[in-house]
């Protein structure tokens, strides 16, 4: 069923008829998120007697954060195959019209079996190493063992970065020390993660993207910003930006600066510059060097041309 006022019509007033079942498909040729639900009591186990292409196209209920309206708001496409989940039927008794309004997660004990109803028939789900365990996210659960990313971005801690005048420095280790239920966690299915995370004394946000490059905020406000791959950054206007403190910047490769424009440095204290090899400036029209105070060259040899 694709018209909505023809679904507004067919509602049984005063007739709440509520089911619980699994989803089986989500791939809806409409794209508007519909699910195939296999519904505990009206549908049997035995996908021979009925097949997932016989359900019928539950529509999602969406929250009142989201129009659900020329694409306003989030997209109803949260659940997967295996999810548990509820609604209700519009038509009441004739049961036709299901609305899928939640879902439920719970302590899942074997993987799925693709052949038998409620169960995701593509075998994904419920995730080899992850049965016999709350189906709520790890890193919401304050899980602090080596199977979340914490482990991995741990171990990819970029240490000893050289100063420009001696001395190094190390990347931060991540700040998680999440408590169960202030971190909240959103997961996708391929492995981007959002923290907002209110653990009193260690709050902080983190956005993590599956390749390894993130972003996070820990408990006194100190920033990391991690990216595995190139960087791009492009602004159409102007770009001011002030460090309050000390600015150190090592490039372990080349570095090149080119301005289309005026090029001006000021610095209010002193200026030192070190080359460890050769030394070339060219200049295109008129060179001039000004020193109100003493001016020294030293070299073995100069040669003027």
């Amino acid at each position: 069923m694709i018209n909505n006022q023809h679904s507004i019509h067919s509602f049984s007033m005063g007739t709440f008829v509520w089911w619980t079942g699994v989803v089986e498909d989500r791939m809806d040729p409409e794209k508007l998120g519909r699910l195939k639900i296999r519904m505990f009591g009206y549908h049997t186990e035995d996908k021979s007697d009925i097949p997932t292409d016989s359900l019928y196209w539950a529509y999602p209920s969406q929250s009142i954060v989201s129009a659900a309206m020329n694409g306003i708001g989030m997209s109803p496409t949260g659940m997967v195959e295996g999810t548990h989940c509820w609604g209700f039927f519009r038509d009441g008794h004739n049961a036709q019209d299901p609305i899928v309004v939640g879902s439920w997660g719970g302590i899942p004990q074997k993987l799925s079996q693709p052949n038998r109803g409620f169960n995701d028939p593509n075998g994904e789900y419920p995730r080899t190493g992850f049965t016999g365990e709350p189906d709520t996210n790890r890193l919401a659960r304050s899980d602090k063992t080596e199977q979340t990313i914490v482990k991995s971005k741990k171990d990819s801690v970029d240490k000893g970065v050289k100063l420009p005048f001696g001395g190094s420095w190390d990347e931060p280790q991540p700040p998680y020390d999440a408590e169960y239920p202030y971190n909240h966690v959103y997961e996708s299915e391929s492995g981007h993660i959002n923290e907002y995370d209110d653990t009193p004394g260690a709050e902080r946000t983190h956005r993590y993207h599956r390749s390894g490059t993130f972003e996070e905020v820990g408990p006194n406000g100190d920033m990391v910003t991690k990216v595995v791959n190139d960087r791009y950054t492009v602004v159409a206007g102007d770009d001011y930006i002030h460090v309050m403190g000390n600015c150190n910047i090592t490039v372990s490769g080349d570095a090149n600066i080119r301005v289309e424009g005026d090029s001006n440095i000021k610095t209010d204290g002193d200026h030192t510059e070190v080359v460890d090899g050769n030394y070339d400036v060219l200049v295109g029209g008129t060179m001039k060097v000004r020193s109100i105070g003493r001016m020294e060259f030293r070299a073995p040899r100069i040669d003027l041309n």
